[in-house]
């Protein structure tokens, strides 16, 4: 039972990330329990009630039983499901209705949730809501190249990241040539649908021009939320996820993720990520994650206990939140500490400037005194 005798919460995935979920829960009283199909670091913190090992996302059937035998069996009727990678949020919300017989669940229905996880539909939403984009377009086949007038560089990315990087590794390719997009398109066909392939112009600059607004929303509204800015990812071009983040005051970007939001009626969780492009002067929209993403425990280290917003919020239990701090910084020291030593070592960081930026107060990913 859980704080006043309600639910808990069950965290899907058990990633770095999810231990961060767990920890704030359960400093509300909440009692949690973490899925995985594989030995994960949320498994081991002293806050999880308990972990039960199950089938992978990529066997949907014998999951989606799983979990309804699990609420069964163990009594969890009425808990609330927590999405930690896109996979889960996929499921969560194609298969709603079903799990809703015995949980809470957080992610909106599939379709809302597919204009944030099929890139080619969140692009098709900025522009026709008027939140600026990078050029983008999906060729199809190497047949519509001809047509294209391109400036080198571009980026060519997958529209579906969950279906691309667990093989490759990497979010993005850069081609600098012609015959460089060609190759890069081939491996990427080989993976992937050629149809979803996409051709983005690269926006000048690296991780320092990187930024989000993240927060817990309402029919696109945010209730509480914070902008922050990410000057260092792994790897630093095209990372896989960020490594140093900075909260930061700039209701720009809660302006263009209201504005972006709004268009769908988006409700729950969600990091909206921008790229400020110095040629335009303004930031354009890269992606929209609409669940637990990697650094999102800075914003309990500045204020707001989103995971328990979002757990009240499924209860009906209205919860107030406090102002967020600026200057607030976040760290995963096991993949900060060598982009930092590689920054340094081709020059483009100094040891001083590395000290400055995790001087201050800082929350660590995984490290915790408790």
């Amino acid at each position: 039972m859980g704080e006043r005798g309600g639910p808990g919460a069950i965290i899907l995935g058990g990633h770095f990330h999810s231990l961060g979920a767990v920890r704030n829960l359960a400093k509300h009283g909440v009692p949690v329990c973490v899925l995985d199909s594989g030995i994960c670091v949320a498994q081991f913190s002293r806050h999880v009630r308990s972990f039960h090992k199950c089938p992978p996302t990529g066997d949907e059937r014998d999951l989606i039983g799983f979990l309804l035998q699990l609420a069964v069996e163990e009594k969890l009727s009425g808990w609330v499901l927590f999405p930690s990678t896109d996979e889960w949020v996929r499921i969560l919300a194609q298969q709603r209705e079903c799990l809703s017989q015995h949980y809470l669940v957080t992610t909106p229905p599939w379709d809302v949730v597919r204009f944030a996880y099929d890139k080619r539909l969140t692009h098709r939403l900025a522009i026709e809501r008027g939140v600026p984009v990078p050029w983008t377009h999906s060729p199809g086949s190497l047949d519509d190249f001809a047509s294209l007038n391109l400036e080198f560089p571009v980026v060519l990315k997958p529209a579906i990241t969950s279906k691309f990087l667990p093989f490759t590794r990497k979010k993005a390719y850069r081609a600098n040539t012609m015959e460089e997009l060609i190759r890069l398109y081939g491996v990427m066909a080989a993976i992937i649908d050629p149809s979803e392939i996409l051709i983005q112009e690269l926006i000048p600059g690296r991780a320092e021009n990187l930024f989000s607004f993240a927060g817990f929303f309402r029919n696109g509204v945010p209730i509480a939320g914070l902008a922050a800015r990410r000057p260092r990812q792994h790897p630093m071009e095209f990372g896989r996820a960020s490594t140093l983040v900075e909260t930061v005051d700039l209701p720009e970007l809660k302006a263009l993720a209201t504005q972006l939001l709004q268009g769908i009626a988006y409700s729950g969780l969600a990091e909206v990520e921008f790229m400020y492009d110095p040629k335009h002067a303004r930031f354009e929209l890269l992606e929209v994650n609409p669940r637990i993403w990697g650094w999102h425990t800075i914003a309990t280290r500045a204020g707001l206990d989103l995971p328990y917003l979002v757990f009240a919020d499924a209860i009906g239990r209205e919860v107030t939140m406090g102002p967020v701090r600026h200057g607030v910084k976040w760290v995963r020291l096991v993949t900060d500490t060598p982009t930092a030593a590689q920054e340094i070592l081709t020059g483009r960081l100094t040891v001083q400037e590395y000290l400055a930026s995790v001087a201050g107060e800082l929350e660590f990913a995984v490290c915790s005194l408790r």
